[in-house]
């Protein structure tokens, strides 16, 4: 379940599981294999779009890891973002009309599958590798503000060998940031398998100088543990690596069938050995925390929640044109917008109608906390200031008279 690097002990192998937590847990997987299963449908039907990287396979890492992330910890994630975006707060209904691209969708239609957002989570980002080191900033942000978050940054095997990726864990390590960097190891980058684009692929050891924990990525409870545990090491000792071990069912996204590059018996083996849905059940049904009736009852109420809330998001229509102008700037200090024949688009600002706003950080909030060049200069200074203390504290206890005596009495001769 667990490999550990760098590390005395990994997170505990008992659990404690209620039938409160195994229900929600389950509850989320099934709605989001059944969100997936509808995002195949409307995109095959070509209601949606454009690039649509589906989750089905990999729900218990997505799930395991908000079991144990608190309101004060930020995510930023690939483009195979919508198990993140849901549990993180956006409504179903708003992340598939945000994949049909309209209004009523959590970026307004404009974004897509790939930039979703909502408090806390930062995207979707269809850069591959991009949202690492912006994770190690949050991080950053976390440890200025001095909220006691912590930022879990997530990548796939396919992005494991950015350069940029290296750079992050630098200077998270020089930092000593609180982030969990967490490669999502489905076996295969694209159509590549893992073995043939990575000279080395224990992806939990990548960090060199960061410890790192593998982990079982298709047992929920096992995610859950090490989150736990990831959690509390960031915050005392800074950046950890995890690998979670997983699986996808489908091809990279919706225009790759998935089965030109490895065979339809492989992904029928995962199936019916390693399914995080199936396996968690079995475990729910063997501790006795439901009986088989409660879970199928279950499983048809989360179909037709999740089917109705998808078809709610057909009503909605697309933005008009010139909204594809607005909010450029934050603060525009031309009335014009340029385009290809000059500055001919009026500006135009959302913030009142577009369901997800920027909070700004208010002042008391911030803390001033010195980082790179100035946190090392106000060391050397907070050491020197230190060592003249203990100096000064020396000097002071050599020169004073002994305890208990007092002035001489004796004249000089």
């Amino acid at each position: 379940t667990f490999k550990c690097y760098e590390l005395d002990g990994g997170p505990p192998m008992d659990v404690e599981l209620s039938r409160e937590d195994a229900l929600t847990m389950y509850t989320q997987m099934v709605e989001v294999r059944r969100f997936e299963v509808n995002s195949d449908t409307e995109y095959k039907q070509r209601r949606i779009r454009g690039f649509c990287h589906l989750y089905n396979g990999q729900e218990a890492v997505a799930v395991g890891m908000m079991q144990r992330l608190r309101k004060c910890d930020s995510v930023i994630t690939a483009y195979r973002c919508h198990a993140w975006t849901y549990l993180m707060g956006v409504p179903l209904m708003d992340m598939m009309a945000e994949l049909l691209g309209v209004r009523a969708g959590c970026s307004r239609g404009k974004g897509g599958s790939m930039h979703m957002y909502c408090e806390k989570f930062y995207g979707g980002n269809g850069i591959v590798g991009a949202q690492v080191p912006l994770g190690a900033g949050v991080a950053l942000a976390h440890r200025y503000l001095g909220d006691g978050g912590v930022c879990v940054a997530l990548y796939g095997d396919g992005a494991a060998n950015q350069g940029q990726i290296f750079e992050a864990f630098n200077m998270s390590k020089l930092w000593c940031l609180p982030c969990i960097f967490v490669c999502e190891n489905n076996h295969y980058g694209m159509g590549t398998r893992s073995d043939r684009s990575a000279a080395m692929t224990e992806y939990y050891k990548r960090g060199q100088f960061m410890p790192g924990l593998w982990v079982d990525g298709n047992q929920v409870l096992a995610v859950r543990s090490a989150t736990q545990f990831a959690i509390e090491y960031a915050l005392q000792h800074g950046p950890i690596v995890l690998e979670m071990s997983t699986y996808r069912y489908v091809g990279h996204s919706m225009s790759d069938p998935g089965i030109s590059y490895r065979s339809r018996e492989e992904v029928q083996k995962v199936r019916e050995t390693r399914d995080p849905i199936i396996g968690f059940r079995k475990q729910i049904l063997a501790l006795c925390l439901a009986t088989e009736e409660e879970l199928k009852k279950l499983d048809d109420d989360i179909k037709k929640y999740v089917d109705a809330e998808c078809k709610k998001a057909l009503l909605s229509r697309e933005v008009p044109l010139q909204e594809l102008y607005a909010d450029v700037y934050a603060k525009n200090l031309e009335t014009k917008i340029r385009g290809v024949l000059g500055p001919s688009h009026d500006h135009i600002q959302l913030a009142e109608v577009c369901p997800i706003r920027a909070r700004r950080t208010p002042l008391t909030e911030i803390c001033d906390v010195p980082v790179g060049d100035a946190a090392m200069l106000a060391a050397a200074a907070e050491a020197k200031r230190k060592s003249a203390e203990r100096k000064a504290g020396s000097k002071g206890s050599s020169s004073s008279a002994p305890s208990g005596s007092g002035p001489s009495n004796k004249k000089p001769k």
